[in-house]
């Protein structure tokens, strides 16, 4: 009896440690707007160390799936052909079910990290269409109108500049904080800088 409760023992420890745990695994659940992709490859890359660790899986019925444990930024990508027509996506591949939207312009939502990057990136889209909206204004505005159109340009990149500030200092020391802070820290003011610097620290401290 005494062996029989310990091998059920041992048996119970090896199923739960080949599970691991599902609390920190994530899922990336995608689609694609048509069939036609069916049989290509989509890609999961790290953005950093990716020799050896890129996760791929063939696309089947214009959806497909991966699934995992370990926090990171990673990118999704078709091969390189196909990215004119499938954009690139970045994801945090945190704890949760993300859902993907891989299209010409595509989404990542479901979890904390990347709803938050699809929000900024949505208004960081609309930002590029007012700026194309101003470039193709001041090809042939004069006088007034062309000091209007640059005020307005003045204007959006002190809105973009408070955006990003935010967005750095509500993400902080994440996951996706530490990594857009590479790519937007240049963005902002000295003195928005300093306050993220202050507000980072505390937050190791």
């Amino acid at each position: 009896m005494m062996k029989t409760r310990f091998l059920l023992f041992c048996i119970s420890c090896l199923l739960w440690a080949g599970c691991g745990n599902p609390g920190q695994n994530y899922m990336i659940e995608g689609t694609l707007p048509s069939g036609k992709y069916d049989g290509e490859w989509i890609y999961l890359v790290p953005m950093e160390d990716a020799p050896g660790r890129v996760d791929s899986v063939k696309i089947t019925n214009a959806s497909f799936s991966f699934s995992g444990q370990g926090e990171e930024m990673r990118v999704l990508r078709l091969r390189h052909l196909l990215r004119i027509y499938i954009q690139e996506l970045l994801v945090v591949t945190e704890p949760g079910t993300i859902q993907v939207k891989a299209d010409s312009l595509g989404s990542v939502t479901g979890t904390p990290q990347n709803d938050a990057l699809q929000e900024w990136k949505e208004g960081r889209e609309k930002k590029q269409e007012a700026y194309r909206f101003i470039r193709t204004g001041l090809q042939n505005a004069t006088g007034k109108d062309s000091l209007h159109l640059i005020q307005m340009r003045d204007s959006l990149i002190t809105q973009e500049q408070e955006r990003n500030f935010l967005f750095l200092k509500e993400q902080g020391n994440n996951t996706l904080g530490t990594f857009m802070q590479k790519m937007l820290r240049g963005s902002l003011t000295e003195e928005q800088q300093r306050q993220l610097d202050e507000s980072l620290q505390k937050e190791i401290h």
